[in-house]
């Protein structure tokens, strides 16, 4: 597998050099993202945008769905391929102009829009949607000077309530990331295929519990246009999502996804929620096939009080993942996690 990701590198890299540029489109993703309170001015709130600027590389996705179908022996979405052959537009002026005033920031070298702005308590309530677990806001995203724009989605997150924090792949959607070849064509072929009865427990317990989600995945956040549309397909609640950047000069495309800058992302960004609210409860959920575990017995040691439960998907005669658990929840109290297999099998009821 090694060789062949060489060759698909180094054809990446030639392209450059015959694309004429003559066929470019850039486009903006905008990802659903997060508002907490503002600690130092609790009247404010700190608003977490995030999204990617980018300019599409028409001969690179060309070049690259043929040497990955060669790979998987399959035809393959070249409109998911060439979101990973897109280059970030660096340094580009991206403004929010949903109010009496502009704010802007800048793209970073990746093209990503990854900055924090601060709205009065009055501005949140002006553009409030109803929504679970205390709303959302809408904002008007577009690059500064150019007919490119958008909505972004902000989830508030006070500091009472109850957040779902999920996994994505192998928790929610069928990735298999074990699995090299299959990783490949469950991310560039065909829909995305749900975990039966996810969605509808999901949207349960949101219901129940007037809750909020949010979707903390080693997925990279160019699959985000993708993601969406299978959660809405599937009807699962829609949350901030919390993802990472994909390029390639990361050493390949399977062990992006278990990389430890996958475990650091995670615990970074439930930390995030953890520390900027006060009282507010999580439940946690994710796979035996990655680092979830770990990830989630380390943050239950720091928040005991703050984590309700784990419940961590695994294969019902999966033996060794079920010894796995037993060691790396020895800390954590039996009665705060559990396995389940597909969305029946996690409880209605979960106090």
């Amino acid at each position: 597998m090694s060789h062949i990701y060489r060759i698909i590198l180094a054809i990446f890299i030639v392209s450059q050099t015959i694309n004429a540029g003559f066929f470019d489109k850039e486009g903006l993703i905008l990802i659903p993202s997060v508002a907490f309170r503002d600690r130092s001015s609790p009247n404010d709130w700190n608003l977490h945008a995030q999204g990617w600027y980018y300019e599409e590389n028409p001969v690179q996705a060309f070049l690259m769905e043929k040497s990955l179908e060669l790979v998987v022996r399959k035809d393959l979405d070249r409109n998911r391929v060439k979101m990973f052959t897109a280059e970030g537009e660096d340094g580009e002026q991206i403004c929010i102009n949903a109010l009496s005033r502009s704010m802007c920031t800048k793209t970073d070298k990746e093209g990503r829009i990854k900055n924090n702005f601060k709205l009065t308590n009055q501005e949140i309530e002006t553009l409030r949607q109803v929504s679970s677990g205390g709303g959302k806001v809408l904002v008007d995203v577009g690059v500064q000077k150019k007919n490119l724009k958008g909505i972004n989605e902000i989830l508030l997150c006070d500091d009472n309530g109850l957040t779902f924090i999920s996994d994505i792949d192998d928790t929610v959607k069928i990735t298999e990331v074990t699995s090299s070849t299959q990783t490949l064509i469950n991310t560039f072929s065909g829909d995305f295929k749900a975990v039966e009865g996810m969605a509808e427990i999901y949207r349960h317990w949101e219901k129940q519990y007037n809750a909020t989600f949010a979707y903390l995945t080693a997925s990279p956040d160019q699959l985000y246009p993708f993601l969406r549309e299978f959660f809405d397909r599937e009807q699962f609640p829609i949350g901030s999502a919390h993802m990472r950047h994909f390029t390639w000069l990361d050493k390949n495309f399977i062990t992006f996804f278990m990389s430890s800058s996958y475990m650091s992302k995670k615990t970074e960004t439930l930390e995030m929620f953890l520390k900027n609210t006060l009282n507010r409860r999580f439940v946690l959920l994710g796979d035996v096939f990655q680092k979830d575990p770990d990830i989630y017995a380390g943050i239950y040691g720091q928040y005991p009080d703050r984590i309700e439960k784990i419940f961590i998907r695994k294969y019902d005669n999966d033996v060794v993942g079920q010894e796995r658990l037993e060691t790396v929840f020895k800390d954590v109290p039996r009665h705060k996690w559990a396995t389940f297999e597909k969305g029946s099998d996690l409880p209605r009821n979960i106090f």
